[in-house]
């Protein structure tokens, strides 16, 4: 199952859609037990996201999940030994609190970091992380297609997170899934929801989305003239990309992620879903938006 856990909503208030705020911990339980029986089999976690790895710490003991962690936002305009340092203790700390004694994947939270003078530095500590077992594989968060060109020019990773969704097309798009693919790296896809924008009553949706207010009923159009709900329709774009491994989805509540992993699958080929796609930035990149 391409599903996978994201879990900012675990540790902190987060979503664009998000009414309920931080979610309850027995709602976590009940939504790791239910994902585990489902063959949901990895997380998505980071520092940042609050209490979130924590709170998995004391709930994942009974599970084998896999686990994906970041490293923190690294200050100033370039990385030297202490921000290696940093990223080692950060993620020592990660596990602590995990309860684990090594994950999965190792990201790192802002590309930017990675590409700052020395950040070669950060790339050795990840690899010296990986050389002795501590972590399976290693990798970067991205948000464009520029990004993803300069990451790959100075290093070899193996796993790439990235934003795509039937708004946020440019990286299937310009053959960017393709490129990475066929080097083998494993493709994390975030953002399929647009921080929940693509499910919200229109209602609801902020004044500063009217521009692309067409988009919007376009898409809610299209989901009903195939039949499925725009939570299907979004899921189903995203899941239909071949390149594409895993697809981190968070929630809130149980009943969230219950809709997620019974929602009707169909055949469908994202290209023919081009007319939907929204080729401006300030709508498309969350932290754009002027909310």
């Amino acid at each position: 199952m391409k599903l996978a856990i994201g879990t900012a909503q675990f540790g902190m208030d987060y979503g664009l859609s998000n009414k309920l705020g931080k979610s309850k911990k027995y709602e976590v339980s009940k939504i790791l037990k239910f994902a585990h029986s489902q063959g949901v089999d990895l997380i998505d976690t980071a520092p940042s996201y609050g209490d979130s790895e924590n709170i998995l710490g004391n709930l994942i003991h009974k599970y084998d999940f896999r686990i994906v962690t970041k490293t923190p936002k690294f200050d100033g305009n370039f990385i030297d030994n202490f921000h290696s340092v940093q990223l080692y203790e950060t993620f020592c700390e990660s596990l602590i609190n995990l309860g684990e004694k090594a994950s999965y994947g190792l990201l790192v939270h802002s590309c930017d970091d990675l590409l700052k003078p020395g950040g070669e530095l950060l790339y050795k500590k990840m690899q010296d992380l990986k050389s002795i077992g501590m972590v399976e594989k290693i990798g970067v968060s991205v948000y464009s297609s520029l990004q993803i060109n300069s990451v790959l020019d100075k290093f070899k990773i193996d796993i790439i997170q990235l934003p795509i969704n039937i708004f946020d097309q440019q990286l299937f798009v310009d053959g960017s899934l393709e490129k990475l693919k066929n080097k083998n790296i494993e493709i994390h896809a975030r953002s399929v929801f647009l921080q929940g924008l693509l499910l919200m009553d229109p209602l609801e949706i902020p004044q500063y989305f009217l521009p692309i207010q067409d988009k919007i009923k376009m898409f809610s159009n299209t989901a009903k003239s195939l039949s499925l709900s725009k939570l299907e329709l979004a899921l189903n774009y995203v899941n239909e990309i071949s390149e594409i491994d895993k697809i981190v989805v968070g929630v809130n509540k149980f009943s969230q992620f219950n809709e997620l992993v019974n929602a009707k699958k169909i055949k469908i080929n994202p290209i023919d879903f081009i007319k939907n796609s929204i080729n401006n930035p300030q709508y498309t990149h969350p932290m754009l938006w002027k909310i």
